[in-house]
């Protein structure tokens, strides 16, 4: 397939790359790399892998390197190729993985999600360093309408050629009815766990993107069943939450977005104004068995507001909580974090438990209170996060 127009991808900012194409006689790739003259075949190499790889003939290309990755040079040619082709079913194609990558469970930890510039190569080189149970690769609010092409495909190679360890990672789409379709098409193909659906306000909405994964799955052969994290961030979301939450088996997760929610009312962005939201989408998660993530604290610096919101939000039910800054992480994650006092209950009930079913008796209590199964459930689950935090839990037998 020949290159019928000029276009170009990128830019000339810092570890990223800057790619022109236009037609030509045959395929020739020029290269100004920041890196110097010994990089300078190297970048010929990928680029040419990727005209070959998508079919392309009669390529003239011009690469302008400013200390890229591998897999940014080759989004960077796709993103040019795609923009001179209009698209096409071989910008779909999944990539091969540089790492195995495993399944995750419905209930692991999903402390934070961690929001990340879709487009922004500097961000994206250094983003396998992060260490949140969630890395989200934004394509919608962080990217502008006019990059959201390459975005797709610079998410996509990020993810097929960097490690993420035990990371679970996401991809916030555009909405179905405004590029979503085209983000999943192009995404799925770097193999993500889940999709992050902005402005959920409906069923409809899950149902129709959950059909579309299970369609995009057969397709590509991808090894497991992708995840659904609805974005709750309209008062008609928060309405319907528990609608949006029980659409599909596929979602794991309500998580609540504030600043939309907020414009959209009217009201404050305080914690009392919006309390009854929050209780609302968590009570609608833990209704029909999903996790729920509380919003994301735009001020990145204050430290003492990230503590005391993330408590109040744990206190209210909330597993996780969205960050957008690297340094939230920790913090978060420490707060969310059992206590001492938790799991010497959580052992407390557990133990109970077990000598009252050894006994054979119908009702048993601990500390004066019944242990009813709800009870029981909640302790396990304590238990768990902190084995699976490595924490120091005694058995209780």
């Amino acid at each position: 397939m020949p290159v019928e127009r000029e276009a170009s991808c990128g830019s000339e900012d810092r570890s990223d790359a800057w790619v022109r194409v236009q037609p030509g006689t045959g395929t020739h790739i020029r290269v100004r790399s920041k890196s110097g003259p010994m990089y300078e075949d190297r970048i010929v190499e990928v680029a040419t892998e990727v005209v070959g790889r998508l079919g392309m003939t009669d390529v003239e290309a011009e690469v302008n390197e400013q200390g890229a990755y591998d897999h940014v040079i080759a989004a960077r040619t796709e993103g040019a190729l795609y923009r001179a082709a209009g698209g096409g079913e071989a910008f779909h194609q999944p990539l091969a993985l540089s790492e195995e990558r495993k399944a995750t469970a419905r209930d692991r930890l999903r402390r934070t999600r961690l929001y990340v510039p879709g487009n922004n190569a500097r961000t994206l080189a250094f983003v396998d360093a992060f260490s949140p149970d969630c890395l989200l690769f934004d394509l919608e609010d962080a990217v502008a309408p006019a990059e959201k092409d390459a975005a797709r495909l610079l998410v996509r190679r990020t993810m097929a050629a960097m490690a993420f360890g035990s990371t679970e990672l996401w991809v916030r789409i555009n909405p179905l009815e405004r590029g979503g379709r085209e983000d999943l098409r192009v995404v799925l193909g770097g193999r993500p766990h889940g999709i992050c659906l902005p402005k959920a306000e409906s069923a409809v909405q899950v149902t129709e993107l959950a059909g579309i994964l299970y369609e995009l799955e057969g397709r590509y052969g991808l090894p497991w069943r992708t995840w659904i994290m609805p974005i709750v961030e309209s008062p008609r979301g928060v309405l319907a939450a528990m609608d949006i939450a029980q659409a599909s088996e596929r979602v794991v997760c309500l998580a609540f977005g504030a600043e939309d929610y907020t414009r959209e009312v009217g009201c404050a962005r305080d914690w009392e104004t919006l309390s009854w939201a929050r209780s609302h989408l968590v009570a609608a998660a833990k209704a029909v068995g999903v996790q729920a993530s509380d919003s994301v604290l735009s001020h990145v610096d204050d430290a003492e507001a990230l503590v005391e919101e993330t408590r109040r939000a744990r206190a209210l039910g909330f597993d996780g909580k969205g960050v957008i800054h690297p340094m939230q992480i920790e913090i978060v994650h420490r707060v969310l974090a059992p206590t001492d006092e938790e799991l010497t209950w959580a052992q407390g009930v557990v133990t109970a438990a077990r000598e009252g079913e050894a006994r054979g008796a119908g009702a048993v209590s601990f500390e004066g209170r019944m242990v009813d199964r709800p009870v029981l459930l909640r302790a396990e689950r304590v238990l768990a996060i902190a084995k699976e935090l490595g924490l120091e839990v005694a058995h209780a037998d």
